[in-house]
């Protein structure tokens, strides 16, 4: 019996523990594969502490394959699904080759994006929580913030330098906040020129109170706990501009900082908005079964589908929705595994329900708060909850392991204040060619604007007729402005005819650039429709 192949988009929570499910209850029904972006899956809830040192970034995350070991993995950029079709195109591979992957059920679980776009200045400007190179870039950045405050003589800088603001008052910021302040405590003897005092975190919160999820009561106790730990709290306060120095509230207040991180602000991918589906609230509608509204064999789930809740045993118009969190995404994947299986093997489905165990943050300096079975804790056995819960939702024995070997070695420890820092990319590439070495063939991606340096290279492209067309591209030649232009793939292939080099444009500066820099616009009108064959560039 030929197995039904399911293809799960998204290696996060949802995606991650939809396929392991798939593979628990449905191993002889359903064959499983999994797209991402990147290898791994990473606990988000843990990215603030990976900010703050107290979790070493690789022991953090989880290899898909090792979390995975029975299913497929391929890492690749979906850009579009065929639903009529049944056909999702992804990019893959070094250089990004166009491939065709059929299914019989799609799962999506992207998740969300942080789009800041609605505040100047923020997209450019603040740095988010949402993936491990978030965390790191965070943390990186905050130590150069402490190295610049110890030795510059220029008094604004230095408070500008020590001044950290964190937008947005629930889990996400409040625990980010928690571990920064923890962070600059242990490692602030390291700076003789800083004085305790000079440190000034700011926590901007829009509503009335932090962590809104939450009794009001825990909700006042984390305000006190973080102001005793020396950060001001800014309540009924929304957040309107930022530059590289500074940040600027609605009330029309400017505070001079460095450092803005950003935990408001989700919206849907690019991916989500690609496709020919109808968002609600920037998520996916699906019904209680978690299949998209309207649409055959296609599902969701996770931070990017909008998943109604029953009320009181059965749907109604009152029905919440399931809230983003991980707590929720691994139960989705439970029920939604068992629904596939259930639609492949001609079984009723279920409707999702779940009431979740509780809620929990942590503040920083052992102290959180947290809401179990109803009961409400504060403090350190709210804190000690929190990591023992946390620690059980990790995926794989090695993975808890490294993580309760960090937290055992920060307790008894000083932080490290290396700073991992990574050489910044140029916009440009040199490339050496070596003679008839092939630069990229039909079907492919390219990954910029080329321009020839040194030696010659040829396009070769078969028109409509079969005939082989060839153009000889020498020093000062260029080519690929069409291909980005259009956002095609490459009809032609070049290759070098000797040994060269070329120099290329990254695509997304090539497109900016086009953008905003009107000679150039010009100079690639100029060039006329009769540089380009039918099927070149």
């Amino acid at each position: 019996m030929k197995k039904s192949k399911v293809v799960i988009i998204g290696g996060g929570f949802g995606g991650g523990f939809a396929a392991k499910y798939l593979h628990k209850y449905a191993a002889a029904e359903i064959e499983v594969e999994l797209i991402s972006q990147r290898n791994y899956f990473v606990f988000q809830p843990l990215l603030p502490e990976i900010a703050s040192g107290t979790l070493n970034a690789q022991d953090a995350v989880t290899p898909l394959r090792l979390m995975l070991p029975q299913v497929k993995i391929r890492l690749a950029e979906v850009k579009s699904i065929d639903f009529a079709q049944k056909v999702i195109t992804v990019l893959q591979g070094r250089k990004t080759v166009v491939v065709q992957v059929p299914y019989d059920h799609v799962v999506i679980a992207t998740g969300q994006v942080t789009d800041l776009s609605m505040f100047p200045g923020f997209t450019q400007h603040s740095m988010t929580m949402n993936d491990l190179a978030d965390a790191q870039r965070l943390r990186n950045h905050v130590i150069q913030c402490l190295e610049l405050a110890d030795i510059t003589l220029n008094a604004q800088l230095k408070k500008a330098a020590l001044t950290f603001v964190v937008a947005g008052g629930g889990f996400s910021g409040v625990e980010t906040m928690g571990e920064l302040v923890e962070m600059i405590r242990r490692t602030l003897h390291h700076y003789p020129n800083i004085a305790p005092e000079e440190i000034k975190p700011i926590l901007i919160q829009r509503g009335d109170r932090l962590l809104p999820e939450m009794q009001p009561e825990l909700s006042e106790y984390a305000v006190q706990s973080l102001i005793r730990a020396g950060v001001e709290v800014r309540l009924k306060t929304g957040i309107s501009s930022a530059t590289a120095m500074s940040l600027a509230t609605q009330d029309g207040q400017s505070i001079q900082c460095m450092t803005t991180v950003t935990t408001i602000g989700n919206g849907p991918s690019g991916f989500l908005r690609s496709l020919d589906l109808q968002l609600v609230k920037g998520k996916i509608p699906v019904n209680a079964n978690l299949e998209v509204v309207d649409l055959d064999n296609v599902w969701a789930l996770g931070d990017a589908a909008l998943i109604p809740m029953e009320a009181n045993g059965k749907l109604t118009d009152l029905s919440t929705y399931a809230p983003p969190t991980a707590q929720f995404a691994v139960r989705e994947a439970q029920f939604l595994a068992k629904n596939i299986l259930a639609k492949v093997t001609g079984q009723s489905l279920q409707h999702f329900h779940y009431r979740p165990l509780g809620a929990l943050a942590s503040l920083g300096s052992y102290r959180a708060v947290a809401t179990i079975f109803g009961f409400s804790l504060t403090g350190l056995l709210a804190w000690i909850m929190w990591r023992g819960l946390y620690i059980g939702m990790l995926p794989g024995f090695s993975t808890r392991l490294r993580v309760a070997l960090n937290w055992l070695f920060d307790y008894f420890m000083p932080r490290t204040i290396v700073q991992m820092a990574h050489a910044e990319s140029p916009g440009t590439d040199y490339i050496h060619y070596a003679k008839g070495e092939v630069v990229f063939l039909p079907g492919e991606v390219i990954q910029g604007f080329y321009t020839v340096v040194t030696g010659s290279f040829v396009m070769e492209v078969v028109d409509d007729s079969g005939q082989c067309l060839l153009k000889e591209y020498l020093p000062g030649d260029h080519w690929g402005e069409r291909i980005l232009q259009k956002e095609i793939a490459t009809t032609g292939k070049v290759v070098a005819k000797e040994d060269g080099v070329v120099l290329v444009l990254k695509s997304e500066d090539f497109k900016r650039l086009c953008a905003e820099f009107k000679p150039l616009q010009d100079y690639f009108a100029s060039l006329g429709e009769d540089r380009y064959s039918s099927n070149a560039q």
